[in-house]
């Protein structure tokens, strides 16, 4: 594929959490008989369409012996067994993985395993079909419906790509014609699985009640030469256009799109409907729309000063009223007009109290209220204040101004939840040094839209007050500033106490002398502008986690086992390959796990070591957990795989609670 379309599967594939070939799909680069086809040819052995493993029946007896938590973390599922000749066959997305085949051949018994080609997302929908007893994935699959038009899953799940593909049972699917029925078949046990050539099928047609919000409209499928965009590209529409109207006021500048998505995190906590959660977001993004920065009141200093009650009247019918002729969703209208409610019902316009108050608006105006708090110099403190002390703030509105559970489950989200974040990778913060506003605004826009907080600056002088005043991740720089050059910046970066810092250039300064230049000098990487805002973003990402590896130490975690079992504090480890000491503690019983790599090497519980000490560890389901980032090279004193050994945890509990 071309270097542009190469560029945009991997910004795809990190964007959505998914494997580079659902990404391919995603993206309709290729179909997916050709790429299972291509892919299978690769590693000579065949693959399975989603429309036949649709169709397929497994035998139930197969199904017990491969647990689904195990089919879903490979993201494999058994398809057939042969008691004659012991031989298992299985699908999986990663023929490669050599964890499909230990493991199934460990838990089956089996001779030997063969593994099949078969799409990710498919394997997600046999599993949820057969386990679970959900034939809905399927159904929206083989429709056509792809991942833009499927909401999150709520699950803890530590293989990427699942809630990115599919809905879980507790959540809402898009309303879609449904696909025609599928009638299962039995294959025979000596059933060989063809290389097939066709085609996935088309979307099925429906048409569009004129009843729908703009969002079920917007989900549904093309009709002829209709225009046809999914909900995400809408959003995304929103949040760049919104975006760039704040531009023209830096005090406000990615203000909608923080807001947006506090109040996505926030919806989705709570478990709203995809439906509910778009329609908050949209709000989101347009709730300052017509609204001068002068103008601009939170109901949090509502609350604080009376006097600004009458400003508030004035300006919050403005983003109605402007996109009057705009069929947006009950539920983002909702929010619109009643978010200076109060909980108590002395609010405005309708003196709703409590439940009475559209929940859209109850939390839209918590989460602005809280942006305000953390991101603007002008809010009613005066100054800007940590998350903590934002969240403080708002307490003793509980009740009053705030709905008392929003303003608990914003707390946890901002304060205590997201480990698996945390572990992978802390929210970062960019310094964007450039004269040119455009660029910047471009550039903004992506690193916001990955949950970087971005500070702009124009100059040398300016970008090195900000480095003195705050703590920053990268700093992105062009090489000409408005006073002087971004070598001079770099230089006197690496002569300060800020040496760590790692600075990129994106620039439109191509000469090889000035590559050269920068390089030598220490900087992280050079891009030559034009450049794709998504690869800048990526590369940021790449020049962090480099310059984090360099450092001693680095950044520790804490967390409850009630919030995230150990187990998956175990994956995320093993998934992003860190090392350190991972202690855990229940009252007076206390352990510790070694990692290298992501693999534990070592354990000590009580008076127990090695692979023992282990499993006692995994038996603890409450208390908490730190993380101590280390570095320090660890032997391999346990010499089993750590997969091998949460299997081995997860049988003992079973019998135990037999």
């Amino acid at each position: 594929m071309s270097p542009s379309h190469y560029d945009e599967v991997l910004m795809h594939a990190q964007r959505t959490q998914s494997t580079a070939a659902e990404a391919i799909l995603q993206l309709g680069l290729m179909s997916e008989a050709e790429l299972l086809k291509y892919i299978a040819g690769v590693y000579q052995t065949r693959f399975v369409g989603s429309d036949r493993l649709a169709k397929a029946g497994v035998d139930q007896a197969l199904l017990k012996q491969v647990p689904r938590k195990l089919a879903k973390r490979l993201t494999a599922f058994p398809i057939l067994y042969d008691n004659r000749s012991r031989m298992l066959s299985v699908v999986a997305a990663d023929v490669t993985d050599d964890d499909v085949r230990q493991q199934m051949q460990f838990t089956t018994g089996a001779r030997d395993v063969k593994v099949y080609v078969a799409r990710e997302a498919a394997i997600r929908a046999a599993i949820a079909k057969h386990y679970d007893q959900d034939n809905r994935p399927f159904e929206m699959l083989l429709s056509g419906a792809s991942s833009r038009q499927l909401g999150t899953s709520h699950e803890s799940d530590p293989v990427p790509g699942w809630g990115e593909v599919f809905e879980e049972k507790d959540g809402l699917l898009i309303q879609r014609a449904k696909a025609q029925s599928i009638e299962m078949e039995q294959p025979a046990n000596n059933q060989q699985l063809e290389p097939e050539s066709e085609a996935p099928p088309t979307k099925s047609q429906s048409r569009i009640s004129a009843g729908h919000t703009l969002i079920e409209q917007l989900s549904a499928p093309a009709q002829g030469d209709d225009l046809n965009v999914g909900p995400e590209v809408y959003l995304e529409t929103l949040s760049v256009l919104v975006t760039m109207i704040e531009q023209l006021g830096q005090e406000r500048g990615g203000h909608s799109m923080r807001v947006a998505r506090v109040c996505e995190q926030v919806g989705e906590r709570i478990r709203l409907t995809k439906l509910q959660v778009q329609g908050i977001l949209i709000a989101a993004y347009l709730h300052d729309v017509g609204v001068s920065v002068d103008s601009h009141v939170t109901p949090f200093d509502v609350a604080l000063d009376e006097s600004r009650r009458e400003v508030a009247r004035r300006i919050y019918t403005a983003p109605t009223r402007l996109l009057e002729s705009v069929a947006l969703p009950e539920t983002a209208v909702d929010a619109l007009r009643h978010r200076y409610e109060r909980f108590d019902g002395k609010g405005f316009p309708e003196r709703l109290s409590g439940k009475e108050i559209p929940l859209g608006a109850r939390v839209l105006a918590v989460v602005e209220s809280y942006i305000d708090l953390t991101q603007s110099k002008t809010n009613a403190l005066g100054r800007r204040v940590p998350a903590e002390e934002a969240c403080d703030a708002l307490d003793p509105h509980k009740g009053t101004t705030f709905d008392p559970a929003v303003v608990d489950w914003l707390r946890h989200i901002v304060l205590d939840e997201g480990m698996n974040t945390q572990i992978l990778s802390a929210r970062n913060r960019a310094l964007i040094v450039d004269p040119d506003p455009e660029e910047t605004a471009v550039l903004e826009v992506q690193f916001a839209g990955q949950g970087y907080e971005v500070t702009i600056e124009r100059s040398v002088e300016a970008a090195l007050r900000c480095l003195d005043a705050e703590k920053y991740d990268v700093v992105i720089s062009e090489v000409h500033l408005s006073d002087g050059q971004g070598f001079d910046l770099l230089r006197r970066i690496r002569e300060s106490s800020h040496a760590q810092v790692p600075l990129m250039f994106v620039t439109s300064e191509r000469a090889q002398s000035s590559v050269n230049r920068g390089l030598e000098l220490g900087a992280a990487d050079y891009v030559v502008k034009p450049a794709s805002a998504a690869v800048v973003v990526a590369k940021a990402n790449r020049v962090i986690a480099d310059s984090r590896t360099k450092k001693p130490g680095g950044r520790g975690v804490s967390g409850s086992l009630q919030e995230m079992s150990l187990p998956d504090v175990i994956q995320i480890l093993g998934n992003g390959r860190k090392g350190g000491r991972l202690k855990v503690r229940n009252g007076t019983l206390q352990g510790e796990l070694m990692f290298q790599d992501g693999s534990i090497h070592d354990a000590r519980f009580g008076d127990l070591g090695g692979a023992e000490a282990v499993y006692g560890i995994l038996r603890l389901m409450e208390g908490d957990f730190e993380l101590e980032p280390d570095t320090t090279p660890v032997e391999d004193v346990i010499g089993i795989p750590t997969h091998h050994l949460l299997l081995e945890a997860m049988r003992r509990l079973d019998e135990e609670q037999r």
